[in-house]
């Protein structure tokens, strides 16, 4: 194969392309990298689009929550030998909040004793109580 000055220029302007280019990966990857890091945050895109996020989670929401069913729904009912009928209470959304906070207050509250007896009990256990405990331990 003969060698001609234009094969020379090319094989060069190759050269120096391939050099161009692995000047610039490393910067390329880089901003690859931070695209990809901003895309994938949510808070980016809620930021640039609040109203049309806000609708797509209102859509999603009403989608996921299930509809209230018109079919009448089994009950079982209870009569006692008198023939009084016993029909068990519905509980509304309120009360049922309620109820969950009154529970989570009474755990807390069985806590804060709990901590407080094993607190007494050990600070006394730690301690001599009299003057002559003290000197009877020394």
């Amino acid at each position: 194969m003969a060698v001609t000055t234009a094969t020379r220029q090319q094989s060069v302007a190759i050269r120096n392309r391939m050099r161009e280019i692995r000047s610039e990966l490393p910067y390329d990857v880089d901003d690859a990298r931070a695209r990809v890091k901003q895309l994938s945050d949510w808070k980016y895109h809620v930021s640039r689009r609040p109203i049309a996020i806000a609708a797509a989670a209102a859509v999603v929401g009403y989608l996921l929550v299930p509809s209230r069913r018109s079919s009448t729904s089994t009950v079982v009912v209870q009569q006692d030998r008198a023939g009084a009928v016993d029909t068990p209470a519905e509980k509304g959304m309120f009360a049922g909040i309620a109820g969950t906070i009154a529970t989570l207050l009474v755990r807390q509250a069985v806590r804060v004793a709990t901590n407080q007896v094993v607190g007494a009990i050990s600070a006394r256990q730690s301690f001599p109580s009299t003057h002559s405990e003290y000197e009877a331990r020394s």
